[in-house]
Order: structure tokens, then sequence, then C-alpha cells
């Protein structure tokens, strides 16, 4: 009976209560500005998981709680808000979805302790590093020598012009220095390497006239889906007829939806099938419609499959501690769309897809 009075005393008391409480799992994100699109549809991903893992009991017995914070694609933002998520008891934070704000936020994930899990972020920075960074998305440096052989041996250009974005630079210069010496390996070059920095339009039209002057064959635009609209309109409206080409970053339907006919034929690798017909695919993409109201892409698929990953491995201890280690020690992950290989530095494998824009929607190029 005094044991049981214990107990009982012991939940009431707020300090207590705390240890069988929610367990809080953070979410990094672009909320609000020029990469929202992005951001919500991570986090629609992440609170899917989430509700389906409550709604089959928890961990434990004990509910789980998603926490959002808006990086608002600034790194001093990024930084306070990650701050904010290990102060509020964070277990893991799902994110970020761009490499700027990896690059910012693993140094004091590392700091901190508080594992980080990325769905979106390729950046060659965090690449083979023993830390508190882990990723289901791979590097730039696989899908640009893919991208660099499509380019040059499907679609026969060997002079391709480059525009990227400086504001997310650790994803855009990385992409752009592998796909380039790629390029020149199979006997292609770079005509032009121009930048923009997103939200400053004037940058644009700069970038557009100086591309074009060099008489490529092709444009490879590296930049969020909103800048990729704005510039394949920009192309297409000085007469550009060749191919452009994008990252998967761009490939979400705020693209299709502000570029219209510009982005017909825009071409890139994806990194899960958007016409995969297994059941356990389909069973995801109804539920997040119903629950959403719009197609889950790249952002959402892998946000899903993070979180997923995460509280798969809280059971009996869910500590920033014992995540860790049972992260280090992962190689392979059933994700949404079949097995994931996983390297002792939190990198993975996976296979590419390549796509297009057809009719104004995202198609497989067979």
């Amino acid at each position: 009976m005094t044991t049981t009075l214990a107990v009982l005393a012991c939940v009431v008391l707020s300090g207590c209560a705390s240890v069988r409480g929610p367990i809080v799992i953070g979410y990094l994100g672009g909320l609000s500005g020029r990469t929202s699109d992005l951001g919500d549809a991570g986090r629609d991903g992440a609170l899917l998981a989430v509700e389906e893992a409550n709604l089959a009991g928890g961990v434990d017995g004990r509910e789980l709680e998603l926490l959002p914070a808006d990086d608002a694609q600034d790194v001093t933002k990024a930084a306070s808000a990650f701050r904010e998520l290990e102060a509020a008891d964070a277990v893991a934070v799902i994110g970020p979805m761009t490499s700027a704000i990896a690059v910012t936020v693993t140094p004091i994930a590392d700091e901190l302790e508080v594992p980080l899990v990325s769905p979106t972020t390729s950046t060659d920075e965090l690449t083979g590093r023993a830390d508190w960074f882990y990723r289901l998305y791979p590097d730039n440096s696989s899908a640009a020598r893919k991208l660099a052989a499509v380019v040059h041996d499907r679609l026969g250009h060997t002079r391709v012009a480059m525009i990227y974005d400086l504001a997310n630079r650790a994803h855009t210069e990385t992409w752009a220095r592998n796909f380039t010496d790629e390029l020149t390996l199979l006997g292609g070059s770079v005509t032009s390497s121009e930048t923009i920095t997103s939200g400053e339009l004037g940058t644009y039209d700069i970038a557009v006239d100086r591309a074009l002057s060099s008489e490529p064959q092709c444009v490879f635009v590296l930049a969020n889906a909103l800048d990729t609209a704005r510039l394949a309109t920009l192309l297409r409206g000085a007469g550009f007829e060749g191919h452009v080409i994008t990252s998967e970053w761009s490939a979400t339907e705020v693209v299709i939806g502000y570029g219209g006919r510009a982005v017909e034929g825009m071409m890139f690798l994806n990194t899960f099938d958007r016409e995969s017909t297994t059941s356990g695919y389909q069973g995801f993409a109804k539920r997040f419609r119903e629950r959403f109201g719009y197609e889950a892409g790249f952002a959402s698929v892998h946000a899903y499959d993070a979180t997923r990953l995460v509280i798969s491995q809280l059971d009996s201890d869910p500590t920033r501690a014992a995540l860790r280690g049972r992260l280090d020690g992962l190689r392979s992950f059933d994700a949404i769309q079949g097995g994931l290989k996983l390297d002792a530095t939190g990198d993975v494998e996976r296979d590419y897809f390549l796509m297009t824009i057809r009719d104004g929607v995202f198609v497989r190029v067979e």
C-alpha cells in the first residue's frame, strides 16, 4: 500500500509526471518564406507518422507529441529554434529540410547532444562525419553523377549553363561542383555558372541573360520551387527552347502552379517513385491525401520515414543518448518504398527515378 501511494503521489508531482508524459519529437523546417512549401510538406509527413504511432499505442504506452519550429530559412532563427526544441526536451529533431540550415544546426546538435534526423538534406559537407546528424537523403555527389550522365548520354547535350541560389549554397554549390566535374569527365562543359540570391529579384534577370549569352543547349537551375518557376519563365520569355533541368529541391507542386507552361518538360531525379503501385505506398499516399488535402511529395515521404525511423528506435529507453546509440548501429530501415541502407556515419543510399513535368503533372521518364 505504501508503495502504491508513493507512486500515485509521484504522478501528481510535475517532476515525476514528466517521466510518463508525452515523448516530444521536434521538427525544424522553413514554415514561412520562399521555402515554406518544403517545410510545410515535411511537417505534415512527420505529423502523420506521429499520429499513426499514437493510434497504435505510442511508445511503451506513452503518447508522442510533434513540436514544430520555423527556421524561416535563416541561420540565426534556425539556431534559436533548435535550442528551443532542445529546451522543450525533444528526444530528437526531424529536420532541417535544407542543407544551409543543416550545416548551421549540426554543430549545435553536437553541442547539446540531440539527434538530428534530416529527411532532405544533401550537402556533401556533412558526409562521412561521426556526429549527431543523420539523414534519409543521399548526398549530392551520387545524384550529380547520375544527372550529368542523363544530360550527356540520354539528352545528348555537351553545353550546359548553370544558375544557382546562394541562399542555400551548402546544397547548390556542392551540387554545381559535382555536376560540373562529372559533365567535364564525360566530355561536356558548363558554359556559364551564374548565381542568384533568393528573393532578390534583380539578380534573376542578370543571371538568365548571362547564362543564355553562352549559347547553352541545356540550363541547370538549382533553386527552390518558387524561384525555379520564376527563372524558367524568364528563360522561356527570352526565347530559350532547350531542356531545363533541376535538383529535386524544385520538385514540389509550387513549381507547376507558378511555372505553368514554362516548366513543361523540366527534368530532375526523384528519390522516391511517384508511380509506385505497392500497397504500402498507395496506402500511405491515400492517408496523406485524406489528412492534408494534397498529394505527398518527396519532402512528405522522407519526413514520414525519418519520423518513423526515430519512433522505431525509442522502445524501452526513449532518451537522446540511447537513440543515438541505436541510430549509430542501424544498417537498414524498412522505408515506405522499401529497404534503405545506412552507414556508420548516418548517411544513406537510395535509388533515383528520372522525372519530368508533362501536362502539368510529375511523371516518370521511361
